[in-house]
């Protein structure tokens, strides 16, 4: 789904614990996600993010500004989906150690891009003329 440059709402799921909301920004889709991310709320994680991708989109941003937990659990969804982003790319927005400590004590951080802001995290790479 492509939408214009603003922000169109796609989908939004909320199960208590979880809340998880898609936005389109051109043909970047931005998963924002608030509350944890554990073992049981992991499954409809990657239910959503799972069909975020299939929908192909150019790039992925996963803002987990307002989560309070992240496990592993969530950490396995995202480099799954990483995995089958490929070279179009995964990024996280992560603006608490509660979120960027599990990515960088597990060296997930080399693969997946960490953005203090969604909007950074939205921009073109240097040197990429993207």
């Amino acid at each position: 789904m492509t939408s214009s440059s603003r922000d169109v709402p796609a989908a939004r799921q909320d199960s208590g614990d979880l809340q998880v909301t898609v936005r389109w920004r051109g043909d970047a889709a931005v998963v924002a996600v608030s509350g944890e991310i554990d073992l049981v709320t992991a499954p409809e994680f990657d239910e959503v993010v799972a069909g975020v991708v299939d929908q192909g989109p150019a790039v992925l941003v996963v803002d987990l500004g307002a989560v309070s937990f992240l496990s592993s659990a969530g950490l396995q969804v995202l480099a799954g989906a990483h995995r089958r982003l490929g070279e179009r790319g995964l990024r996280a927005v992560t603006t608490s150690a509660v979120t960027s400590r599990p990515f960088t004590s597990t060296g997930l951080d080399t693969w997946i891009g960490l953005f203090p802001s969604v909007d950074e995290a939205l921009a073109p790479a240097p040197g990429t003329g993207e």
